[in-house]
């Protein structure tokens, strides 16, 4: 690491997004709020190193704000700004920034006027939500009855905070300044006001103000891989994830798709994208055979994008997947998709033949690819009449170029782990109607439970991606 990325580190202004609401402590509700804020401030330069899940509990809420303002450049609360007694955020802002609140006429009137024109009086417990920390700015909510507002104030002008955990430093003690915006928890209500004059533009205002010229660029990028377990790609890309590397590259899997997340910072965009690029040559350079998409792009999405420019179709045949595969595919692709019964092999044995029971017989084909010229072949077996009707029918009516079927499973998902079995993967290339490619996989069966239909629709779509 050069000092010059040492120094940058130095400058870096870092987050903390307090979510408040018992009802998403509990599970009850998905606290989509954060992350939708993470990712806005990190397009503007300031990471996000901490979430917080409170309850509407006063002495829980100041703790957390008493940490957050100490450890946190920009603190970003969502939540707790109701009329109900339960709605505490205000007041414990003002209790941990030794401030009272004070009445703000206009905010007041706009509720009121909100009320009225929805044909309902105002309930008298609505006049706390026109009370803010004094000294704060008033965060305008076009759609509902709850303001927000932004607090910006040096951290040696906080009280001391006897009432929070561990040894928190008292203000005198404490340097720097920070800023603090309380938004509503309703997501369409935060999202509108976040793109207000008091949403992100202040957080920016607040970085030119703290850092001036020397305002750090944060950009992010994420590459998709299957094929490949989480340690097999860490292993192929030595000391790529190791947590002193510059810049940071994280790996995660879901669903047997593993990510890489290259988080690269410096103090112009050009900047990070050489980061990125740098690190992105070498990923492809080692695993590009197995990297599929970037960003948001799905498995689904990375073979849409590339069958929709060939006009190219697909036919779906599922069993053990009982249509999960022809629902991740986009409409314009999908030529039809057909469901069996899920435990049935001798239905896919009479669209695919009857191949070895053996792990080892069922191996030596599995590469195999045999074309059709007086006979129609599945690794060697002559096919069965259902799927040469089936291929007919589709050839006559052109309506599909691809082939994929998933067979079925060989027992209950709730034996995933104890009982051994094998699943089919079959896909037929149809693009050249007088000799159509087969290819026949097996996978052995097993796994998370809930994480097995994922796992087969992304080895069928994974063979049809690297195949056409």
């Amino acid at each position: 690491m050069t000092d010059q990325h040492t120094e940058q580190r130095v400058r870096r202004v870092v987050a903390e997004i307090i979510s408040v609401g018992d009802e998403i402590v509990s599970g009850y509700i998905l606290d989509t709020n954060a992350p939708f804020l993470s990712r806005s401030l990190a397009d503007i330069g300031v990471r996000t190193l901490y979430h917080t899940t409170v309850c509407d509990d006063m002495t829980a809420m100041t703790e957390a704000f008493a940490v957050a303002f100490r450890r946190a450049d920009v603190v970003i609360c969502t939540g707790g700004l109701g009329p109900t007694q339960d709605d505490l955020t205000r007041q414990a802002a003002a209790q941990v920034l030794g401030v009272e609140l004070e009445f703000d006429q206009p905010s007041f009137d706009h509720t009121v006027d909100l009320f009225k024109r929805r044909g309902r009086a105002m309930p008298e417990s609505n006049r706390i939500q026109a009370f803010f920390p004094k000294g704060s700015r008033i965060i305008y909510n076009p759609n509902g009855t709850a303001p927000g507002f932004v607090v910006e104030q040096n951290r040696n002008l906080l009280p001391d905070a006897p009432y929070s955990p561990g040894n928190l430093k008292s203000g005198a003690e404490l340097e720097g300044e920070f800023v603090f915006l309380a938004f509503p928890g309703v997501p369409a209500e935060l999202y509108e006001m976040w793109k207000g004059a008091e949403g992100r533009a202040a957080v920016e205002r607040y970085l030119d103000h703290v850092l001036g010229e020397n305002r750090t660029v944060y950009r992010s990028k994420r590459i998709h891989s299957f094929g490949l377990g989480e340690s097999v790609v860490e292993a192929k890309l030595p000391g790529l994830i190791d947590r002193d590397h510059f810049p940071t590259v994280g790996i995660t899997a879901k669903e047997s798709v593993i990510t890489l997340r290259i988080f690269a910072e410096g103090q112009t965009v050009e900047e990070c994208d050489r980061q990125i690029d740098e690190i992105s040559r070498e990923v492809f350079s080692e695993i590009g055979d197995y990297v599929f998409g970037e960003d948001d792009e799905t498995l689904a999405q990375a073979l849409g994008n590339n069958l929709r420019p060939q006009c190219r179709k697909v036919g779906v045949l599922e069993w053990g997947t009982r249509g999960k595969l022809a629902g991740l595919l986009d409409a314009d692709v999908l030529a039809f998709g057909r469901v069996f019964g899920g435990a049935d092999a001798e239905e896919f044995k009479r669209f695919f033949g009857d191949s070895s029971t053996t792990p080892d017989e069922l191996k030596k084909g599995r590469d195999a690819k045999e074309t059709f010229s007086s006979s129609f072949y599945v690794d060697g077996v002559p096919a069965s009449p259902e799927l040469r009707r089936l291929y007919d029918a589709e050839r006559r009516g052109q309506t599909v170029d691809y082939l994929l079927a998933i067979g079925p499973y060989p027992c209950a998902l709730a034996d995933a782990n104890t009982k051994r079995g094998f699943v089919d993967v079959a896909f037929v290339d149809f693009r050249d109607p007088d000799n159509p490619v087969v290819r026949r996989d097996t996978f052995a069966f097993g796994g998370q439970p809930a994480m097995i239909d994922a796992l087969f629709c992304n080895r069928a779509m994974d063979i049809l991606l690297k195949n056409q």
